[in-house]
């Protein structure tokens, strides 16, 4: 048994309105995310209620990227700009977002390793600091690990050894 055909018109009920999107919506939301996810295609979906409020959902969590990449794309159609053009706009502007990533992250490892210090406010210093202590600890519950791991393979070589000259002094005559 099949489900009945819904004729596609406005449900006039509010409630019955309101619960037929919801159970829409969410299966809409599932489709998109299963479309990313399957065919690992960027999707970006987004839905207004007739409140006005906003649903939307991003393949990569990110629906600024995808949104760009669509302006590029639309941009590109309309003034009949060559498609390798489109790309390389849009990999510039990557490459800016990926510059400044990398701008950051060289900044915070001087930071760590105690350089550039004196642009930093108290409260940065302060986060820095406690970084820095959990880091160390960290590294000490590791070492403690690695001396431990080691200390009970010693003891456990020694044994094997003193056991293995045990059973040589039995085989050798004493004179």
């Amino acid at each position: 048994m099949g489900k009945k055909r819904v004729e596609l018109k406005r449900i006039q009920n509010p409630s019955s309105r309101h619960a037929t999107f919801s159970k829409r919506k969410n299966g809409l939301l599932k489709k998109a995310f299963e479309l990313s996810v399957l065919c690992d295609a960027e999707v970006a979906l987004i839905i207004f209620s007739e409140t006005g409020k906003i649903y939307e959902f991003a393949s990569n969590n990110d629906m600024a990227a995808i949104l760009g990449k669509y302006r590029i794309h639309e941009e590109g159609t309309e003034t009949s700009t060559p498609i390798s053009l489109q790309n390389v706009k849009y990999h510039e502007s990557g490459l800016e977002k990926l510059q400044e990533k990398l701008n950051t992250l060289q900044r915070k490892e001087k930071n760590l390793i105690g350089e550039d210090l004196e642009v930093l406010t108290m409260k940065e210093l302060q986060r820095l600091e406690k970084q820095l202590q959990i880091g160390i600890k960290r590294i000490s519950d590791r070492k403690m690990r690695i001396f431990s791991q080691s200390s009970k393979l010693l003891v456990h070589k020694v044994r094997a050894l003193e056991d293995e000259n045990k059973k040589l002094q039995t085989k050798v005559p004493v004179s």
